[in-house]
C-alpha cells in the first residue's frame, strides 16, 4: 500500500438511501485509461434501464460514453443479475465507468464492504497463516476501506486494486479468509472517532517507521516501534548495480548525479531508514531511490550502501514503506500466542477498536464502540 497525498480525516459518513442496505460499498478502481471494454451479464442493466442484449461494447467517443443505445457525459453504472463479466472476467456488485479527460474511461468496481474485505485480505496474506493473522489483517483491509471512502467521498473512487492501496483478488476468497472476515465483520480501528489510515508493510527490517518519517505528517498512532518479523524473506536483501546505470536511472527521473561519485548516507530517520543519500551530484531520499530502480531492487528504505570500483551494493532489511502493521511480524506474534486484538494493539498504538453496528432505521447507520 501507497499513499500519495496528504491525509485528514472527515467525519465518516454512512448514510445510506433508503433503498440501501445497511453495509457500505467501495469504490474499486480496476482498470484506468482504457479505450473500450465488453461488458456481459444476465439481464444487464445501465443507468437502471434495461438492455435487451447480454453483451456490449462500452466506449468514449468525442468525450461521451456509450454503452449501447444509452450515452452520457458522467459514469456510468452497470448491474447485472449475476455480476457483470468484464471482457470476460467476472466481478462481484456493479461496475461503474467513469469517462476521463482525455477519452478514456476509468473502471471502479462497485462492491460492498464485507466482500471486499475478504477478497482484500486474499489478495494480501498467505490464507495459510494463522488465524489471527487473517483477522488482524480483515480489520486493517476494513479500516483502510473505510478511511479512504471517508476522505475521498467527491471523487470516483476509493481505493485502487492493487498495492497502491491494498491488493484485490477477483476470485472467491478461501474458506480460512472467509471465516476471519466473517468472524471480525464490522470490525475496525479508530482514533479520536474516526477510522485511521491503516498502514501495512511486508516486513519492518526490525522496526517499523512513523508516518512523520516517511510521508512528512506524524500520525500518534503511526510510530516506530519493534517488529519481531526475523523469519520474513526479505529480512536481508542485497542489490547490485554498475554506478554508470545508476546515474542513468536517476536522469529518467529528473536526478542529475554527474559521475555518481561520491555515493554515500547523509541522514537516517529514527528507525533507521535513510533520510538523505547522496549521489554524485544529486541528493535524494531512500524513498526516492525506491521509486526510481523499482521496489523490487530496493525492497526497503532501510539500507546500507558499499561501493567498489564502479559498481554500488545495497544492502537492506525488510520490504515495503514500514509504516503500520507488518505482515511477517504479525505472523511471528501470532505463532506466539497473541490474539489479532493484541496484534493490531501492538501495531496500531492509541486506537481504539469499533464496529459497524446494525441500521437503527431504514436509510441510516451508526457507528458504535466494541464491548
Amino acid at each position: 500500500m501507497v499513499l500519495r497525498r496528504p491525509f485528514f480525516l472527515p467525519a465518516l459518513l454512512l448514510v445510506l438511501p433508503a433503498s440501501a442496505v445497511a453495509e457500505p460499498e467501495v469504490r474499486v478502481r480496476i482498470a484506468e485509461q482504457v479505450s473500450s471494454v465488453v461488458l456481459s451479464g444476465r439481464a444487464l442493466r445501465v443507468q437502471g434501464r434495461s438492455l435487451e442484449v447480454a453483451q456490449v461494447q462500452a466506449k468514449v467517443v468525442d468525450g461521451e460514453l456509450r454503452v449501447a443505445h444509452i450515452a452520457t457525459r458522467g459514469p456510468a453504472r452497470v448491474q447485472a443479475a449475476d455480476g457483470v463479466a468484464l471482457d470476460g472476467q467476472r466481478f462481484l456488485g456493479d461496475l461503474s465507468l467513469v469517462p476521463r479527460a482525455d477519452g478514456s474511461m476509468d473502471i471502479v468496481n462497485v462492491v460492498p464492504l464485507e466482500p471486499y474485505v475478504e477478497r482484500a485480505v486474499a489478495g494480501e496474506v498467505y490464507s495459510d497463516w494463522p488465524d489471527e493473522v487473517l483477522k488482524a489483517q480483515a480489520v486493517v483491509a476494513r479500516t483502510y476501506a473505510l478511511h479512504q471512502r471517508s476522505r475521498r467521498a467527491g471523487e470516483p473512487f476509493d481505493v485502487e486494486a492493487s498495492v497502491i492501496s491494498q491488493r484485490y483478488a477477483t476470485q472467491q476468497a478461501p474458506a480460512r479468509v472467509q471465516r476471519a472476515a466473517t468472524e471480525t465483520r464490522g470490525e475496525y480501528l479508530a482514533y479520536r472517532g474516526e477510522p485511521i489510515l491503516a498502514a501495512f508493510h511486508a516486513s519492518a527490517g526490525g522496526r517499523t517507521a512513523s508516518a512523520r518519517e516517511v510521508w512528512g505528517t506524524p500520525l500518534p498512532y503511526l510510530r516506530s516501534l519493534s517488529s519481531p518479523d526475523d523469519a520474513a524473506p526479505d529480512h536481508f536483501w542485497s542489490f547490485e548495480i554498475s554506478v554508470a546505470h545508476l546515474v542513468e536511472a536517476l536522469g529518467e527521473v529528473g536526478l542529475h548525479a554527474g559521475d555518481g561519485s561520491p555515493i554515500r548516507v547523509l541522514q537516517r530517520s529514527e528507525s533507521g531508514r535513510v533520510q538523505q543519500l547522496r549521489v554524485g551530484d544529486a541528493c535524494l531520499s531512500g524513498r526516492e531511490l525506491r521509486q526510481a530502480l523499482g521496489g523490487r531492487a530496493i525492497r526497503s528504505a532501510l539500507f546500507d550502501v558499499r561501493v567498489t570500483a564502479d559498481r554500488v551494493r545495497f544492502l537492506g532489511s525488510g520490504s515495503g514503506h514500514g509504516v503500520g502493521l507488518s505482515q511477517w511480524g504479525a505472523r511471528e506474534l501470532a505463532l506466539r500466542g497473541r490474539s489479532y486484538q493484541e496484534i493490531l494493539t501492538h501495531y496500531y498504538p492509541g486506537t481504539t477498536p469499533e464496529k459497524l453496528a446494525a441500521t437503527d432505521r431504514v436509510g441510516s447507520s451508526r457507528l458504535s464502540a466494541l464491548p
